[in-house]
């Protein structure tokens, strides 16, 4: 997964979205308002529409953003995007920040014109109770009959396994550094989970697991195996922590991500 055209970290808040070896639709009940605002935006940047799109930013909540960064990083979306003309939603999750929820929306960029060979997906955050946008992360993946190459996405910490946490079996996916932008990387941790719609509709419960499996992760050593892998593969490690729970028999899935605020 190659990232480019970002904006700033002051923006785009932190690097939310992290995606396994496939691609996973969400069971979440979506805010239908803000799947609305995110495609209004989007049709903003790639039409030029810098003045509408910028309206739609939640000024409030992240402040640090000036309006000539807006506008760079609008611009250079916008021509990333130049091959695409609509959007389609193929994911959705929750990213934990203190006592904050953000909704986080993967929408991927489609042409009906046109044969693409590489696929992106922007990731789009809002505030839970919040109808503006308060951060982007557009991502390219690159297939591999195409002339481009780039890294892998992810770099594996740990294969599959079953763990036992609070006497409870769960089985593992696998433990991985999931790429970011400017070099940086989060631990991950995939989680065959059946209770997709109870996790997904109960932010408390969310939390409350993905704290656990973040502590599971750090009592057992992989966030220091993390930290000397990514130091291998020269990478910056976060200090959040991703969780992926996902029901294999549903082909469906909830992504959090643990704050170290949380989990310490």
């Amino acid at each position: 997964m190659k990232t480019f055209g970002t904006l700033q970290k002051t923006l785009i808040l932190v690097l939310a979205a992290f995606i396994f070896a496939t691609q996973i639709t969400f069971a979440q009940d979506v805010d239908t308002v803000q799947v609305k605002v995110a495609r209004a935006f989007l049709n903003h940047i790639l039409k030029g529409e810098k003045e509408s799109s910028w309206q739609l930013f939640d000024k409030a909540n992240v402040p640090g953003v000036t309006r000539g960064q807006f506008d760079a990083t609008a611009d250079q979306l916008k021509n990333d995007l130049s091959l695409f003309d609509s959007f389609d939603l193929k994911m959705t999750g929750i990213k934990l920040l203190g006592d904050n929820q953000l909704n986080l929306y993967s929408f991927k960029a489609i042409s009906t014109t046109k044969n693409v060979v590489d696929e992106i997906l922007i990731d789009i955050l809002f505030f839970k109770s919040s109808s503006l946008i308060a951060g982007l992360q557009p991502k390219k993946l690159l297939k591999e009959n195409s002339a481009s190459s780039s890294k892998g996405k992810e770099t594996q910490i740990q294969g599959g396994f079953t763990a036992i946490i609070d006497s409870v079996s769960y089985q593992i996916t696998g433990i991985n550094i999931v790429h970011f932008a400017n070099n940086d990387g989060i631990l991950a941790i995939q989680v065959e989970y059946e209770s997709i719609e109870e996790i997904s509709s109960n932010p408390e419960l969310a939390k409350k697991e993905g704290i656990k499996f973040a502590k599971y992760l750090i009592a057992n050593g992989y966030l220091e195996k993390a930290k000397l892998k990514a130091k291998e593969i020269e990478r910056t490690l976060l200090d959040g922590i991703g969780i992926s729970f996902f029901n294999p028999g549903k082909a469906a899935g909830f992504n959090v991500i643990v704050e170290a605020v949380d989990y310490k």
